[in-house]
């Protein structure tokens, strides 16, 4: 056999393999399911739009967090300006009680030696000036015990009158640093909530966009290889 024959054989040859390539090809096509592009885009849109609602949930719940924080700020001036007012009602009824601890002393010491029935009598105003300073008794019986002990003027009551505003205004300045202090607190753990929420609205808007990409590119791959086969 010459030359052109055994060329002639090879090129018959590779024929039959394209042809036999080609059928392999056709039938595997023909045995694969073709997809319902038409669903497949509508799942795409749908998690398109999805993706979409999820980002815009993210964006809110973020501004949200924001906010929540900027009232932590706001609370925390509110609990410290709370606290200086304390510190200043505080000093004031310092002030005024040694003043009227003062008054106590010097008419003590006006009234010089005293018999043992006045040393009795000044003892119990004593322990009754204490025990207002405990709080234990009101300003209105610290009075009624001087008085009955002859114990009393009218710069003094206006001593102890003082005094007994201050430790009013110290029990008030008191509760509103508490107050102050639990709106702290509920402001920060508000901030903590929305900030959590929305760093788990971001994860599912990223996860949302990927979901709608890899759904549209399967559409484009799909639709691509139903174009290749019409040719």
């Amino acid at each position: 056999m010459g030359a052109t024959g055994v060329w002639a054989l090879l090129m018959a040859g590779g024929f039959v393999v394209l042809a036999l390539l080609g059928l392999a090809v056709l039938a595997d096509h023909s045995r694969t399911p073709r997809p319902d592009l038409a669903r497949l885009r509508a799942e795409a849109d749908e998690l398109a739009a999805h993706a979409a609602q999820a980002q815009l949930d993210a964006a809110a719940a973020a501004e949200q967090a924001v906010l929540a924080r900027a009232e932590v700020a706001v609370a925390e001036q509110a609990r410290d300006a709370a606290w200086t007012a304390q510190e200043t009602v505080e000093q004031a009824y310092d002030r005024a009680w040694q003043a009227a601890l003062a008054g106590r002393q010097a008419a003590r010491v006006t009234d010089g030696a005293a018999s043992d029935d006045e040393d009795r009598e000044r003892a119990v105003s004593r322990a009754a000036l204490s025990a207002y300073r405990r709080g234990d008794i009101s300003v209105q019986e610290l009075r009624e015990v001087f008085r009955r002990s002859g114990d009393w003027d009218p710069a003094q009551e206006e001593r102890e009158r003082a005094a007994e505003r201050c430790r009013i205004e110290q029990g008030a300045a008191r509760r509103a640093h508490d107050r102050a202090a639990a709106g702290l607190r509920r402001a920060e753990q508000a901030a903590r909530v929305a900030e959590v929420a929305a760093e788990a609205l971001v994860d599912e808007a990223a996860e949302s966009a990927a979901e709608a990409d890899e759904a549209l590119l399967t559409v484009q791959r799909h639709t691509a290889r139903r174009r290749l086969f019409r040719r």
